[in-house]
């Protein structure tokens, strides 16, 4: 909307990255292949005129619905990845860190734990270290030139965000944490509340990480904070997006105030 490149070098398949580029018109992605080989594409898409509020609102609906979405933001942030990336990218290799000059380039980068070479954690209701853990003990599985990224790193403004308000942030990972197929009502509520205390203690981990590399930071609120801090022109309403990404079914989807509850009783302080 701000007519900025965005960089996003963690996707649903790996380690792939997503680079929106407005200036040009383009949307590439950068991965290492299952061969170990570098691999590039760039598609031509259109910014000029895009829906914005239609793009949101095409992203609130059931996956099968927002695939048929006439808006290419909302059909590409879940559906238009190229099979090709998809059946070929890995989950953990040593050179992604030779793509890092692109994403450097970007006014915008999401992830930047992945930088640092912290990749390969696993989901907090699963046996392994989380990213919260992997942050506060320096454990980086994935090799990269750590050196040029803390120099980087360095020269931008540094971001870290945090949500006040524990119920917008539980309807959220409620609504869009995982699928409830297969399991009982409570081993969903126990998993994602498991993901919810840990997406928690990520902004607290990461200062330790971003501290013990001397890289300087903001710290912010989703909830409270000034948009302004990311030099935009041009914003939405704070809480427009809630609800997109929506992974739970609608049959289940009356249920979520119920566990709002009960996870902020339980879970107070973590």
């Amino acid at each position: 909307m701000n007519g900025k490149s965005i960089a996003r070098p963690k996707e649903n398949c790996g380690i792939a990255c997503t680079i929106y580029m407005p200036t040009n018109n383009t949307i590439q992605w950068y991965w290492i292949d299952k061969d170990d080989n570098t691999r590039w594409l760039r598609e031509y898409r259109n910014y000029e005129s895009i829906d914005w509020l239609g793009t949101i609102n095409d992203l609130k609906l059931r996956p099968k619905d927002n695939k048929k979405s006439k808006h290419w933001l909302a059909r590409g942030f879940i559906h238009d990845y190229p099979q090709e990336i998809d059946d070929t990218c890995v989950w953990l290799s040593n050179r992604y860190h030779e793509f890092f000059n692109k994403f450097f380039e970007c006014d915008h980068l999401l992830h930047p734990e992945m930088l640092l070479g912290y990749w390969g954690f696993t989901k907090a209701d699963r046996e392994g270290m989380s990213l919260s853990d992997c942050l506060l003990e320096d454990e980086r599985y994935m090799k990269v030139d750590l050196d040029y990224s803390i120099s980087m790193m360095k020269k931008r403004k540094n971001i870290i965000v945090y949500k006040d308000d524990i119920r917008k942030l539980a309807r959220s990972w409620f609504l869009g944490g995982g699928q409830l197929i297969d399991i009982s009502d409570e081993s969903y509520y126990n998993n994602i509340s498991l993901r919810i205390n840990e997406a928690r203690k990520i902004p607290r981990s990461m200062q330790v990480a971003l501290d013990r590399f001397d890289i300087p930071y903001e710290v912010w609120s989703l909830d409270k904070g000034d948009y302004g801090v990311f030099g935009f022109d041009k914003n939405l309403p704070r809480y427009e997006t809630e609800g997109c990404d929506c992974t739970i079914k609608p049959r289940h989807q009356h249920k979520v105030e119920g566990w709002i509850e009960r996870y902020v009783k339980e879970y107070s302080e973590i």
